[in-house]
């Protein structure tokens, strides 16, 4: 995924002090998330459930796409 997908699906860009990463917020406590910028390989992004053990981990836009839409709709 690149950064890119990671702004047209409306991401939350979050800084730290030499870093930054993307969030996807849906509600009470439920969110996306990515590695720091410098941790990323091959300009390719990985999208996570915050604080999921184990790691459930996205890769390609239409996935996190499709869930986005799912939860959002689950929310309602």
């Amino acid at each position: 995924m690149k950064e890119q997908d990671l702004i047209d699906l409306e991401f939350t860009k979050e800084f730290g002090e030499d870093f930054y990463y993307y969030v996807y917020d849906f509600a009470r406590g439920l969110s996306l998330i990515t590695q720091a910028n410098h941790e990323v390989v091959n300009n390719e992004w990985v999208v996570e459930f915050f604080d999921s053990n184990p790691a459930i981990a996205f890769t390609n836009k239409e996935s996190v796409e499709s869930l986005i839409k799912l939860i959002n709709k689950a929310k309602q």
